[in-house]
């Protein structure tokens, strides 16, 4: 690891953090961050960066990199519900976790696509 990816590391984070804020609160129309849902985004961050593209890249050789996709949106949904959700007044926890997820990749997708187009960089992979 060199210093260039630890820091293209460290300012994905970041994105992904203020990705997930902005999708909250969109969300819940709550716009406070107590400490607690403030370490609550950055678990939740923390799983985007690291654990989906180990999922992903888990089913590249075998052709399932499509399912592991889903699988991995899936245990985003989980994880948002029961980390995130928790502290947001919504009237449907489920469903808004689901939103929120969506706007989430849905957002770091767009981020993704503009950073590769515009500077020819993509997110780091752990993988």
């Amino acid at each position: 690891m060199d210093f260039v990816w630890i820091l293209l590391l460290a300012v994905t984070l970041l994105i992904v953090i203020a990705v997930f804020y902005l999708s909250a609160g969109v969300v819940s129309q709550d716009w406070a961050a107590t400490p607690s849902y403030a370490l609550r985004i950055l678990f939740v961050s923390l799983i985007f960066v690291f654990v989906v593209p180990i999922v992903s890249d888990i089913g590249r050789d075998e052709g399932l990199s499509n399912f592991m996709l889903l699988l991995s949106f899936v245990f985003l949904v989980v994880v948002v519900r029961f980390v995130m959700v928790e502290e947001l007044a919504v009237p449907d926890d489920w469903l808004s976790s689901m939103v929120i997820s969506l706007i989430g990749v849905g957002l770091i997708f767009v981020i993704e696509e503009v950073a590769d187009r515009l500077f020819g960089l993509s997110m780091p992979s752990v993988v």
